[in-house]
């Protein structure tokens, strides 16, 4: 059996991210990627704001130095030059990693392969593939989606997006991160507008809810929106969807197989952005296997998971039906926004939560903490 110093579980944004990372440093060993799909593909997009440079940057399809928030005719217009808000096409930043992992004649890419068992006795671990055969690797590194239960206050966010391309769709407008529907299911339902040329834009809909629903009864809500907007004839470049566990992921990193991305807790609870947390774990983590130290799993900041929780919380206790968004455009509205956009990006100043403390409506606030604090010593 072929033995490998590093077994990659999926190219997803954490292990393409830690893969550029490892072949710019050169690292010594060797490395096996195992990705059931083909690549490239384009069946996603990453996107939030940019607070420091990575090695992506270079693939963003656009920025945008402005963004709104708006509910029931409310819009709230916010934007900074020092901090954009950039898209990643998954097709480009794959393509870069792979590109980069060609480099590597000792690294091996086993697409269309599935890892079917893995087994230790200490290490290393013995990997069973879908088609018999088996490798060795002493470290693994697994970004599969986590099989997930989630409990109140954390939710599912659910999505539906059709790129549209076609006239009438400017690109001077700025980013719609949410333009809350009046709609009676719970939790909340938002259209997300990207901008992203002339006669281009990716419009989504997105619903937090407690159960996972429908993508299909989705898409067809969102065909009669864009039906209603005058679009329903426009060309549909491409689609995206998914559901999204908007909950604080435990960090798995045990006898040398670590779990990464949206499985190692790198998403934010509260916003759904993963892709610049995980740049912020991938160069430590390459950092610490170039200096042969064990390598750091994902982590997140104890406090912003109490806050995102008393946040969803709020959410969930929010009456009446269809107007949850109102929090959200009173909070961007009476926020800063460097300090909204730090907070979002979990890099906040203690300022900055205290900005984000003092826009919002004390009474429910206080409720829901109390009732999240309950929760978490149940």
């Amino acid at each position: 059996m072929k033995h490998f110093d590093i077994a990659l579980i999926g190219l997803g944004a954490a292990t393409m991210s830690l893969a550029v990372r490892l072949v710019a440093q050169g690292y010594p060993g060797q490395v096996v990627i195992i990705e059931p799909r083909e690549y490239p593909s384009d069946d996603r997009t990453w996107c939030g704001w940019r607070l420091a440079e990575h090695p992506f940057t270079a693939q963003a399809t656009r920025t945008w130095s402005t963004w709104a928030v708006s509910q029931a005719g409310e819009s709230v217009v916010r934007g900074s030059d020092r901090t954009p808000y950039e898209m990643l096409r998954a097709s480009a930043v794959q393509s870069q990693a792979l590109d980069a992992i060609a480099t590597r004649p000792d690294w091996a890419l086993l697409a269309g392969r599935s890892l079917q068992s893995a087994s230790s006795d200490n290490q290393p671990w013995t990997l069973q593939l879908d088609n018999g055969s088996s490798i060795i690797a002493d470290r693994v590194f697994d970004s599969r989606p986590p099989a997930l239960t989630l409990e109140r206050p954390w939710v599912w966010q659910s999505f539906v997006g059709r790129e549209l391309v076609g006239p009438g769709l400017t690109d001077d407008s700025p980013v719609r991160l949410m333009d809350f529907l009046d709609d009676e299911a719970p939790l909340l339902t938002f259209v997300y507008e990207l901008p992203i040329a002339p006669g281009r834009r990716l419009i989504e809909l997105t619903r937090f809810a407690p159960q996972r629903p429908s993508l299909s009864a989705l898409g067809a809500q969102l065909d009669g929106i864009l039906a209603d907007r005058g679009l329903a004839n426009h060309a549909i470049d491409r689609e995206e969807s998914s559901h999204l566990p908007m909950a604080p992921i435990a960090p798995y990193n045990r006898e040398g197989w670590m779990r990464v991305g949206t499985a190692g807790g790198s998403m934010r609870p509260a916003t759904g952005y993963a892709f610049h947390g995980i740049q912020r774990w991938a160069d430590q983590c390459a950092d610490d296997l170039m200096a042969g130290r064990p390598p750091c799993a994902p982590s997140r900041r104890r406090t912003m998971d109490w806050l995102d929780g008393v946040f969803l919380e709020s959410l969930w206790r929010h009456t009446p039906a269809g107007s949850a968004g109102k929090p959200f455009v009173q909070l961007f509205d009476r926020t800063p926004a460097e300090a909204m956009v730090r907070f979002l990006m979990s890099r906040p100043h203690i300022s900055d939560i205290a900005h984000i403390l003092r826009s919002l409506p004390p009474t429910p606030m206080l409720r829901a903490a109390l009732a999240h604090s309950r929760q978490a010593m149940d």
